[in-house]
């Protein structure tokens, strides 16, 4: 198998943390690892070499964390402009031999059970061997409205569902045939290919003369990569496939994509110091406090997750990391050099 790493994503729920320069799959806040790098050190049982399909400004970091890390191999597909995850994976798909399986893992996710893992990733290459394309599928742990849902029987895919309401997501969750959509995705690379063409065929044909510059010069111009219709490669091929399989997993998985997830992941999973906050009658076990270039003292302060970086201080009380988004866009409009 080839490794195909989504390196996108601007991790604007974690602000003032991530940010352009350093977005938070790059953040060595994991034992000194970033989310890349685990990604990367988690499927190198499985992968010879690996493809970063990654943004222009990040190739250099993105190559040298996945040095670091051990991968012999890595070449980089440098987007001048992001086109979303389908342009992006028919890049990778046109740059592999037909007949090699594809495994398609964004950058940022974190998995907290290697075994049952790397158990899942072989079951969906041997579908993948077969001729499919693979999804793989969470059990659902709560009704979450921010997931996309797969409705399944076996290892049949019914329908996909985008990010239901709360109402409709506790009844998925009820009825017990859904899975949450992980975006971790396997199949040979000349399948994925036939099934663009025939369900998204301006995406393949753009992507091709895309896919040809890079390999003939190792650049993309920005105009043939902005010529690529923007979509996902859920809406573009998976949703209208009918050759698609799922893999049910029961793995522990976080998609990191805010502060009380992260904050959870560095509490149970990873050494993490609070040796630069202080905690005067205050639960140092609920809050907790990332950034270390000053002394942070919290007093009488409970469930909170303060962020403290050069250019700005985030205060946030637990259950509300969705609202960071919303402060992000007013950072984008009102001060946008500390994005």
């Amino acid at each position: 198998m080839q490794h195909i790493i989504l390196c996108g994503g601007s991790g604007t729920r974690l602000w003032p943390l991530s940010n352009r320069q350093t977005p938070k799959q790059l953040l060595p806040l994991f034992d000194g690892q970033s989310l890349l790098q685990l990604t990367w050190l988690r499927n190198s049982f499985a992968c010879d070499n690996v493809v970063a399909i990654v943004n222009e400004q990040q190739a250099d970091v993105v190559a040298d964390q996945l040095t670091v890390s051990g991968a012999e191999s890595v070449a980089l597909i440098a987007e001048p402009v992001g086109r979303n995850t389908a342009a992006a994976i028919a890049l990778a798909a046109f740059s592999a031999a037909p007949d090699t399986i594809l495994l398609i893992t964004p950058a940022d996710h974190l998995i907290g059970t290697p075994d049952l893992y790397t158990e899942t990733i072989l079951t969906a290459a041997e579908f993948a061997a077969e001729g499919h394309l693979v999804t793989i599928g969470l059990e659902p742990a709560y009704p979450e409205t921010g997931y996309g849902y797969i409705q399944y029987a076996d290892n049949d895919v019914v329908r996909f569902t985008e990010k239901p309401d709360a109402v409709t997501a506790a009844a998925m969750l009820e009825s017990g045939d859904y899975l949450w959509n992980s975006g971790i995705f396997c199949g040979k690379a000349g399948v994925l290919l036939e099934q663009l063409a025939l369900h998204a065929p301006a995406i393949y044909a753009s992507a091709a003369v895309a896919a040809t510059a890079w390999m003939e010069t190792g650049q993309i111009p920005q105009e043939v990569m902005e010529a690529i219709p923007a979509d996902s490669i859920d809406y573009a091929v998976l949703e209208k496939s009918n050759i698609v399989k799922v893999v049910p997993s029961a793995m522990e998985w976080s998609d990191v994509g805010g502060y009380e997830a992260l904050a959870d992941a560095l509490a149970n999973h990873y050494r993490y110091s609070n040796h630069q906050a202080v905690f005067i009658e205050s639960d140092p076990v609920n809050s907790i406090v990332i950034g270390k270039d000053k002394l942070v003292a919290l007093v009488g302060i409970e469930n909170v997750v303060v962020v403290n970086t050069p250019d700005a201080l985030l205060i946030l009380q637990k259950g509300k990391g969705q609202d960071v988004k919303q402060l992000h866009q007013w950072v984008k409009e009102n001060r946008p050099e500390l994005l």
